[in-house]
């Protein structure tokens, strides 16, 4: 079973600078040894849109997609992400909220399997519920989404700041 090394991943965090920055080094402190391509997307598009825009030119195997302020809990939540997508019939890990805030707190997908459903429905939804259609459409076509143990998240704090 491949899992792919970390730089196989191309981690696209939708939000404000602030936010994003907040994720960026939860990320980075989490990640392993080799930490993955990360990419802000901070187009004023609609979220939808503006992520199928930055999923569209990059090349990783697998395409990450976080809000911006999430922070992961975990040490190994990304390794087990990508094991996870590593089984051929599965399209999608999902992260979920330490605290059951609400279904989806960060998606991985394999590129093969967002390009073939065309990505998010910009146009159905194109400010929420997008990452919800997307997990939907997988599982139509057969695909199966699993939600890995160690992918868990906090909502972070912009406030955060590093000591020292």
């Amino acid at each position: 079973m491949r899992t792919g090394p970390p730089d196989d991943v191309a981690i696209l965090i939708r939000g404000s600078a602030a936010d994003a920055a907040v994720t960026v080094r939860g990320v980075k402190a989490t990640a392993g040894p080799v930490p993955p391509a990360i990419y802000l997307v901070l187009d004023s598009t609609t979220p939808a849109e503006a992520l199928n825009r930055a999923a569209a030119v990059r090349t990783e195997r697998l395409l990450l997609f976080l809000d911006a302020g999430v922070i992961p809990v975990g040490r190994n939540w990304l390794a087990d992400m990508i094991t996870a997508v590593s089984a051929p019939d599965v399209a999608a890990a999902i992260a979920t909220w330490a605290d059951d805030r609400g279904p989806v707190a960060g998606l991985l997908v394999r590129r093969e399997a967002f390009d073939l459903l065309g990505g998010f429905d910009a146009d159905r939804h194109p400010t929420a519920g997008y990452t919800e259609d997307l997990l939907a459409r997988f599982l139509y076509h057969g695909l199966e989404c699993v939600a890995p143990a160690g992918a868990v998240f906090l909502a972070g704090s912009p406030q955060l700041r590093r000591a020292g």
